[in-house]
């Protein structure tokens, strides 16, 4: 009786290293990630200042950069093995996964403060800094919370 109770316990602890697999082991993240990310997020604020005058290049612009983050998610899913998924996400990353979207709202307001206190180029320039910055702050919290789900799951 005592050892089908272990077995349960690791069969369960297997499961759920299997099913955190995904969002735990992953490649490190290459250094010319956070630059581009970052370039990225420039191009469409700067983009987004031919509004008003240039509306073709403008759709033109947003269809590229499309195109890019749907280079990225392959590329990341041929890299990672897998697409995570917000479903079943190991309880260690949640937190870092709010945060996240806590950022992306952050990052919106200060590119916009940027933009309407000093102007569409300090945006574009604020939306390189502040991307690339919070990009790599985001990977280093989640390597942590992705060490700790490991270390739990040994």
């Amino acid at each position: 009786m005592e050892s089908e109770r272990i077995d349960l316990a690791a069969a369960q602890r297997a499961a759920e290293r299997a099913e955190a697999a995904p969002y735990i082991d992953y490649p490190p993240t290459p250094a010319w990630y956070y630059p581009v990310g970052g370039a990225w997020a420039a191009a469409y604020v700067a983009l987004l200042g031919w509004w008003r005058t240039h509306q073709v290049w403008l759709v033109l612009g947003m269809l590229a950069l499309s195109a890019l983050v749907g280079a990225l998610l392959g590329w990341y899913s041929r890299r990672a093995g897998a697409m995570p998924s917000f479903r079943r996400i190991p309880r260690e990353l949640r937190r870092g996964y709010a945060f996240y979207l806590l950022g992306v709202l952050v990052v919106v307001g200060l590119v916009a403060l940027a933009w309407w206190l000093l102007g569409h180029l300090a945006a574009v320039a604020t939306a390189f800094v502040v991307v690339a910055v919070g990009l790599l702050l985001y990977d280093r919290a989640y390597a942590a919370a992705a060490r700790r789900t490991r270390e739990r799951l040994a």
